[in-house]
């Protein structure tokens, strides 16, 4: 029995847990199903995993050079408190669950979720369910947090093992959430991507949808902000290698100054602080170009090979994956989200302090870029640079406020060091472990059906093409 549990956790975190090798593997079966020969899918496979990689390597560096900039900026001015980011979440999560003898769980939660979203869409005839959330890192992340936050609010106490009942609710549930919100989210991701051929499916579909919808209240989509023509010297912005890398150099190069030449270890031999500041801001239009490559890479072969596996094992099935691949049709939209979206919880952090908010919170890089950056891209495709300003901005203080109110209830064990932060897990997964704390295993129980009506009601809207939107374009 431990053999076989041993082979199905490492078959989780080493298969389905890696991204680039997980959608290499599903590009190469859609080639296959498609009719190409053996080579061509190996060569679909490479590219794929490749790219992903090139990927990775763009959205590693941006934290790895501005997420210590943001810490220290907390730092500096001796606030203790819990950090919004995916992986502190996900940190808190696994190390707690490991202290009731619980982590093992996780990879339940993960493989039933991801069977419910198969069957969903299996019966997509029924369910009205389109999507296939394959972002496999992603998948285990939020498996290791939902059941770590439900656990704690309705059998915390207890000190005992995670119960079956609660695993499998879990999975559903999270199942649920994969299927309902990145089909949602299909026509304004085709609209964003001028009919890629895709949807999101990350930490932020709900958020997405609603950043599009109000987008288009909040602003004019002819005034892009991609397409911003200015006069004058000022033309070089037009550029978004320019673009990115002087907007970046004036908004946290001020916040380096502010920090002081005595936070930063570099060479002071080769650099005067001016110029190390000015390189740190350039990388980020390296990472961006970075990033922007590899999407073209293995969105070009996922978008081509998914075909086979619609038609022929999942008819109808669209793959949901990471909320980047977005960024390469809206280059300049995603630093108006970093941007606006660090005011908004800079804002909501001091009005923590101010109020003595029992919980503090520490602002995380890849909420304030990947999250806010996405909500950008959406925001702007329906109300233009405006709506890309305003709607990152509320969404900063949105996930500030629901993290530190959810992490009231989270609060206590030692293991917990931050909550996840993305906007769905500030809103719709912040509720929901709140009212399970009064209501038990009941909330996410009813959650399910009550999620399962959504895509009917998209369905009711245009059912003449609900099932051939990808084709449209």
């Amino acid at each position: 029995m431990d053999l076989l549990l041993n082979a199905f956790i490492g078959f989780v975190n080493k298969f389905l847990g890696q991204a680039p090798l997980l959608l290499g593997t599903v590009v190469f079966i859609g080639y296959l199903l498609l009719g190409k020969k053996s080579y061509e899918a190996l060569a679909g496979f490479i590219k794929t995993f490749v790219g992903f990689k090139i990927l990775q390597v763009g959205t590693g560096g941006l934290v790895a050079t501005f997420k210590p900039i943001i810490e220290s900026l907390t730092a500096k001015y001796g606030i203790q408190a819990l950090v919004i980011d995916p992986y502190f979440g996900q940190t808190s999560a696994t190390e707690f669950l490991d202290t009731v003898g619980s982590l093992a769980f996780v990879g339940y939660v993960m493989m039933i979720a991801f069977a419910f979203n198969i069957l969903l869409v299996a019966f997509r005839k029924f369910t009205k369910i389109r999507t296939l959330f394959i972002t496999g890192h992603i998948m285990y992340q939020q498996s290791a947090v939902l059941l770590w936050a439900l656990y704690w609010v309705i059998e915390g106490t207890t000190g005992k093992a995670v119960s079956a009942p609660l695993v499998v609710v879990t999975g559903l549930l999270m199942g649920t959430y994969w299927s309902v919100m990145s089909n949602l989210i299909i026509e304004a991701t085709q609209e964003v991507t001028d009919g890629a051929g895709f949807t999101i499916g990350h930490q932020q579909m709900f958020g997405a949808w609603v950043a599009y919808k109000l987008g288009g209240l909040l602003g004019n989509k002819e005034h892009d902000v991609n397409h911003v023509q200015t006069p004058g010297f000022l033309s070089i912005l037009n550029d978004n290698v320019v673009a990115n890398s002087l907007i970046m150099t004036l908004f946290v190069g001020a916040i380096m100054i502010i920090l002081g030449e005595e936070t930063f270890t570099y060479n002071r031999a080769n650099y005067f602080f001016a110029t190390y500041i000015w390189e740190t801001c350039a990388f980020f239009a390296v990472y961006i170009t970075i990033l922007l490559t590899g999407v073209r890479m293995f969105v070009a072969e996922l978008t081509a090979s998914f075909q086979g596996i619609s038609d022929k094992l999942l008819k109808g099935a669209v793959p949901a994956v990471d909320c980047a691949v977005t960024f390469g049709f809206s280059p300049q939209a995603p630093t108006f989200g970093f941007i606006f979206g660090f005011f908004g919880q800079l804002l909501a952090i001091f009005t923590l302090i101010a109020i003595q908010s029992p919980v503090l919170i520490i602002a995380g890089f890849i909420c304030l870029f990947f999250d806010n950056g996405t909500l950008a891209v959406f925001a702007n495709k329906a109300g233009g640079r405006r709506a890309a300003a305003i709607i990152p901005f509320i969404a900063g203080l949105i996930q500030v406020w629901g993290s530190a109110l959810v992490l009231t209830f989270l609060v206590g064990p030692p293991e917990v060091i931050g909550w996840m932060g993305m906007f769905d897990w500030a809103t719709l997964f912040a509720g929901t472990t709140i009212l399970s704390k009064y209501l038990g295993i009941l909330v996410p129980i009813i959650l399910i059906p009550l999620l399962l009506i959504i895509p009917q009601l998209q369905y009711k809207r245009h059912a003449e093409t609900y099932f051939t939107t990808m084709r449209d374009f």
